[in-house]
C-alpha cells in the first residue's frame, strides 16, 4: 500500500513540475497590463531625451536653443508574457523638437516596430528589426505571427504628433 502512495505521489511531483516548466517556457498573451504601454512611452521619451544639447559644436552654450520637447505615438501590438517577463510589442513613433531663433526645429525622429522586454516592472532590452537586406527575415525572428499580422494594417502617417507638436509649439506662431 506503502509503495503505491509513493508511486502516486511521485507521479503528481513530476506533473507539478512539468507545469511549472510549462508555464516557465510557454510565452501567452495578457490583456490585464495595459500599464506597460505607459511605461513604454516614458522609456522612450528617456531615451531621446539625452541627446539634445544646449551646447554648440564648438562645446559653448547655444543660449538660442529652448522648449526641447520628445513627442510619441505607439501604437499597441500586444502584449505576451513568458515565465516573469513581459514582451511588449508596439510601432512606435518618436520625434523630437526644440525652437532655435523662435523657429522649431526637429531634433531627431524614427517610426519602427519594437518588441520591449520588460521584467519586475522595469525595461531591459528593446529590441528593433535591422536594416537593409535582413529587415524582413528579422522581423519574423522578432515579431511572433499574430503581431505581424497586426503589423499589417497600422496607421503609418504621423497626424497625431503633428497636432500635438502643432499644439505645444503654437506659441511660435501667435507672435507673427
Amino acid at each position: 500500500m506503502k509503495k503505491g502512495l509513493v508511486i502516486i505521489l511521485v507521479i503528481v511531483l513530476v506533473l507539478i513540475l512539468l507545469g511549472v516548466i510549462l508555464y516557465m517556457t510557454t510565452e501567452r498573451t495578457v490583456t490585464n497590463r495595459e500599464d506597460l504601454y505607459e511605461k513604454i512611452e516614458e522609456y522612450l521619451v528617456s531615451l531621446e531625451e539625452p541627446h539634445y544639447s544646449l551646447e554648440t559644436k564648438e562645446s559653448t552654450p547655444n543660449y538660442d536653443i529652448s522648449d526641447f520637447k520628445v513627442f510619441t505615438d505607439i501604437q499597441k501590438l500586444g502584449i505576451k508574457q513568458k515565465g516573469n517577463q513581459f514582451y511588449v510589442y508596439v510601432w512606435a513613433k518618436v520625434y523630437s523638437y526644440y525652437v532655435e531663433d523662435h523657429q522649431l526645429e526637429v531634433n531627431s525622429g524614427y517610426s519602427a516596430p519594437c518588441k520591449f522586454i520588460i521584467e519586475n516592472d522595469d525595461v531591459i532590452d528593446c529590441i528593433m528589426p535591422e536594416d537593409g537586406e535582413r529587415y524582413a527575415e528579422s522581423i519574423k525572428e522578432i515579431f511572433p505571427e499574430d503581431i505581424r499580422e497586426k503589423m499589417k494594417n497600422l496607421d503609418s502617417d504621423n497626424q497625431t504628433i503633428k497636432k500635438e507638436v502643432d499644439e505645444y509649439y503654437a506659441y511660435l506662431n501667435e507672435n507673427e
